[in-house]
């Protein structure tokens, strides 16, 4: 193989992030708590969502108080547009996970996920993730990069 096709195939691994592994548990639907309920989401596409938080990030999320401490997980299960009870088959997830302040500044100190139903992480820090959240403030409804109330 020559070089000119190693850089290629290896910045394509990088780009769709396939050898990060999803931020939250397989099991997540035990430990995490709804937050906002079946609801379409037109940032994230045609979809339904329904949005939990995992035990780290709850109070903080709820109370709109205090900083998400270092390992809170933000989590949208997304569904088909016509799903509207968001009772049939997950089609994706979109996840944020808090990372300890000052670590990465440019994707506002939070990792971001796009997961597809397999579990297979299929992007990660993508610029459309925190590029939209980064407007997310009180003004907006959102809390520290949420964009939307409870």
């Amino acid at each position: 193989m020559t070089r000119g096709y190693v850089l290629p195939i290896l910045a394509a691994s990088a780009c769709t992030g396939k050898s990060d592994p999803p931020v939250f548990p397989a099991d997540y639907a035990s430990t995490y708590t709804e937050v906002r309920n079946c609801r379409p989401s037109v940032e994230h596409g045609p979809v339904n969502v329904h949005v939990l938080a995992s035990p780290l990030a709850l109070d903080t999320y709820m109370s709109r108080t205090g900083e998400f401490p270092t390992g809170s997980v933000l989590l949208k299960e997304e569904y088909a547009e016509a799903d509207l009870s968001c009772a049939g088959p997950i089609r994706q997830w979109t996840v944020m996970e808090k990372l300890a302040d000052g670590s990465s500044p440019s994707t506002l100190d939070w990792h971001w996920q796009k997961v597809d139903s397999t579990r297979h992480t299929i992007l990660s820090d993508d610029v459309s993730c925190f590029g939209c959240h980064m407007n997310c403030d009180v003004s907006t409804g959102g809390y520290l990069y949420t964009c939307t109330m409870p």
